[in-house]
This record gives C-alpha cells, structure tokens and sequence, in this order.
C-alpha cells in the first residue's frame, strides 16, 4: 500500500471518529449545552483534514473545501476555550450573544470566502487546486487586483491565528489553574473533575506545531525537508480520537451544584476574590463550627465517603457551606480538600503500621479514589511514600 494511500485511510478514520463524536456530543447537548462548542471544534477539524477524501470523492468541492479552512482554522480555538470555559463553569453553562465575539475573525475568514466565490470559477481552481497562477495573465486588472487582496489578507489572517491561538492557551491555562483552586473548595476528591487530559493535549499540540513550524522554516531557508505524510496523519488522528475519547468522558466540575442552592456557588466566587469580607462569622461561630467539624471526621468519620463534598458536609453538621470554607480557611488555614485528606492520611497511616494491607486497599478503604492521588496527598503530608513509611514506622 502506497503512502498516499495509508494517509488517505487515516484521513478516513479520523473523520469517521470525528462524525461518530460529534453525533453524541448534539445529543449530550439537548442536556448540556457545554458540549456543543466541543462539538463545533470537531467539526472545524473535519473541516480543515478532509482535503484528501474531498479530492478522491468529491474533486467538485476541492475549492470550497480549501476556502473553508481559513473560517474554520479561526474557530477551533474560541470553540475549544468555550467548551472549556463550561465545563469548569460553578453555574450551567448555555451558549449566548456574549460568546458571539469570540467568532468574529471566523467571520472575517467567511467574508474572504464569499469574495473568493464571486471570482470565475476556472481561475478559482486553476489557482488553487492546481496552483497555476499564470491563470491571472488572462484577467482584467480588477481581478487581479481582488485576487491579490485577498491572498495578502488570507496570509495575515493566517499569522494573526498564532496570536489568536496563542492568546486562547493563556485563557485556557489561567482558567484551569483558577478551577482546581475552586474545585478543592468544594470536593475531597477531584480526580475525575481536574481535566488534565486538556492540559498535556495542548503540550502535545504546541509541540508538534513548534516542529512543524521549524521543518517548514528549515525546508524553506536551508535545505528541503521531506516529511513523511503518513506520520502526520497518524499524529492528527491520535490528537483527534484523544479529543473524542476524553471530551465525551469529561462532565463539567460542578455538575453536581446545578441542581443545589447559590451558596456553594458563592463560596466559589469568593475564592478569587477578598473573601468573606462581609460575614456575620465571629469567634465564638467560628471554634462551634470546627468543633463540629472535628465531631464529623473523628467520630462520624465522614472523611471515608470518597464523594464528600462542602455541601454534603455542611447539610451533616447543619452549618451553612459558606460559614464551613470561612473557618476552613480562616481559621484552620487550609481548603475543604487538604482538610478531609488529613483525615484520610492519619487514617492511612494507622494502617499502614498495623495491618498487611496493599497500599490500593488502604487507599481505597480511606476514602482515596485513585492510588494516584493517595500517594500525593501522602507524600505532601509526610514526605515519603506509603511503602517507605510502613517501612520505616515497622522498623522502628
């Protein structure tokens, strides 16, 4: 099998994927809307990979496919950083005339389109498909003068997608960094809700951009470089069955809090900002409610539910959620997630030096929901690993 070959089968696959994807990801969105820019990315990546079966099957549409890709190229960063923007959102996210500004380069890349359009049909696919511009030779000045226009713009356009590309990354980083913040305010475990996949994805896409970039610079000022297709189909449709597979597993952080009263969620807005400035939280409140704390985790040992949250905790101990991360805060120095995972690693710890439990079980047994976790909640607290403690406590 021939190279052009492999590469158009990957092409397939990675469209099938994506169509497969996108169909859940509508049907998800009749539920939560959040999906739908996860959905529109796709869709814009289909968009931009399709060249090689819109060639074998439908020659036809080869020119308006090619014209298509700069609007859509302008829309997968706005519509990733939206998706991302709802699944970490306190409040169910819903699409809005407010997010509409974040297309509006794509609808500049739409307008070079339709111009692009309106120019004779032979020249579009002379210059174009076949990349025959002495075409230009046989017209009328004004159309050179259109074509001209809109390659130059088309060019910049292009440049100004890495600032746009660029300036979305930040937004997106920024904003996960805020979330986990929100997040261990709110849950003892959050594993499942972290997103991390998001983050080593963009070090994967920066990265392979960054040696696209270089081959391209070095195949144009030194010497020709001969990149294999195949291998950048395959690396397109590994980044392509990542985005499938995690964005249809990945539910929005809070999804939980949907449904509850504004209190939690106002405890999240306070998080970023002068928190508690206007609490009616004394002293006295305050040493009452980490009694009641301490009751909860020592006595009901509330600490083992690895889905412990601030508002199930507060409903237990019958104490507002917003007065509960105040003293958590304030008064204890520390978050809802470092205070329940005390617990868990004292608990840990005691079984660790009296029973021949695997380091999993014990995980398990204290509330922990990946062993992942365990380790770092239990290295950050005692500087070594579970195994070395045991060790240690044994030899002792």
């Amino acid at each position: 099998m021939s190279a052009s070959a492999v590469a158009y089968f990957l092409t397939c696959i990675s469209l099938a994927i994506i169509g497969f994807s996108v169909h859940l990801l509508l049907l998800r969105s009749t539920k939560q809307p959040v999906y739908l820019p996860l959905a529109g990315c796709l869709a814009a990546i289909a968009v931009l990979i399709a060249q090689p079966v819109v060639k074998a099957l439908a020659p036809g549409l080869q020119v308006l496919f090619l014209l298509l890709a700069l609007p859509a190229l302008y829309l997968i960063p706005p519509c990733f950083w939206l998706y991302v923007q709802g699944i970490t959102s306190s409040t169910r996210w819903r699409p809005g005339r407010v997010h509409l500004m974040h297309f509006a380069l794509s609808g500049i890349g739409l307008v070079i389109v339709i111009c692009a359009l309106l120019l004779p049909g032979e020249l579009r696919h002379a210059i174009l498909v076949e990349g025959d511009e002495t075409a230009l030779t046989a017209t009328s000045g004004l159309v050179r003068f259109t074509v001209y226009g809109l390659v130059i713009t088309t060019f910049l356009m292009v440049l100004g997608w890495v600032l746009q590309a660029g300036f979305y990354v930040h937004a997106v980083f920024r904003r996960l960094h805020d979330y986990r913040v929100q997040l261990r305010e709110v849950f003892a475990s959050t594993e499942a809700q972290e997103g991390r996949w998001i983050v080593w994805l963009l070090l994967a896409v920066g990265g392979v951009w960054l040696i696209t970039a270089g081959t391209l610079l070095y195949d144009n000022l030194v010497a020709s470089v001969q990149t294999e297709a195949v291998i950048r189909h395959l690396v397109v449709l590994i980044m392509i069955w990542s985005v499938a597979i995690w964005g249809l597993r990945q539910k929005p952080g809070f999804e939980e809090l949907y449904q509850s009263n504004h209190e939690t969620q106002e405890v999240l807005k306070l998080i970023t900002e002068n928190k508690y400035q206007r609490s009616a939280l004394n002293e006295q409140l305050a040493n009452s409610i980490v009694g009641k704390l301490n009751h909860a985790m020592e006595h009901d040992r509330l600490f083992l539910d690895a889905s412990l949250s601030l508002p199930k905790l507060a409903k237990h101990i019958s104490r507002s959620a917003y007065h509960i991360s105040q003293t958590l805060n304030e008064t204890l120095g520390m978050n809802f997630f470092d205070y329940v995972n005390y617990y868990r690693v004292n608990a840990a710890k005691e079984q660790l030096q009296n029973t021949d439990n695997t380091v999993l079980d014990i995980a398990m047994d204290v509330g922990f929901n990946a062993k992942s976790s365990f380790y770092t909640a239990f290295k950050k607290a005692t500087g070594v690993t579970p195994n070395q403690y045991r060790k240690e406590s044994r030899a002792g």
